[in-house]
């Protein structure tokens, strides 16, 4: 192979090598526009898709009615590493983002089919609901918000009142039936006083005595 040849085959891998990063970072610029405009379209400041937190904060703000809510994923990942209760967590935290990008999609206006190309391909599907003719419709009231569980919530306390709990005292130990037992020494009683006795009264002579 000649040195020419060799030129031009590096020269083709490079063209390729960057035509790919060209493609990449493409990719990333419009998964930038598109969460700005996701959040344009629902009211929001589209700069705020870009800042990192923040944009958690918006997203659960939207979708779920309180931005706050985007710590409990991220308390449930770093808490992750717990024996058995940090899977648990884990699994959690996976539940609620997916139940983010179902209240995405119906946000709006889609349904479960939206939400499963949002799970495996978000940011091709958050391109389509930004440059597509989507519109905003508001948090989804479908039990799930946070007004609607706090609702549940104070509606459930109403209904219930707390009432007293009560311990229940603990049951004395019964014998062992293969152990005897001494019975426990009683105290003695302190003894009675003797009463000094009376002298008898002398006795008076009767008439027969004294003929």
């Amino acid at each position: 192979m000649s040195y020419g040849s060799e030129a031009a085959a590096l020269n083709a891998l490079l063209s390729i090598f960057a035509g790919f990063w060209l493609v990449i970072l493409a990719f990333f610029v419009l998964n930038i526009v598109a969460g700005w405009k996701i959040f344009e379209k629902a009211g929001q400041p589209g700069w705020a898709s870009i800042v990192p937190f923040y944009n958690s904060y918006i997203r659960y703000k939207i979708f779920w009615g309180n931005g706050w809510l985007f710590f409990v994923p991220i308390v449930c990942t770093v808490l992750g590493g717990i024996p058995l209760l940090g899977t648990l967590l884990v699994i959690v935290g996976v539940i609620i983002n997916i139940v983010t990008l179902y209240k995405q999609s119906v946000a709006f206006g889609q349904g479960i089919g939206f939400t499963i190309g949002l799970f495996f391909l978000n940011p091709i599907f958050n391109m389509i609901l930004a440059f597509g003719q989507y519109r905003y419709y508001g948090i989804p009231q479908d039990g799930y918000s946070y007004n609607q569980m706090k609702q549940k919530y104070d509606a459930y306390k109403a209904a219930h009142p707390a009432q007293p709990q009560y311990q229940q005292p603990t049951q004395e130990q019964t014998q062992n039936h293969n152990m005897t037992y001494q019975a426990p020494a009683q105290p003695k009683q302190p003894a009675a006083p003797v009463q000094p006795q009376q002298p008898a009264a002398p006795q008076q002579p009767t008439d027969n005595q004294a003929q």
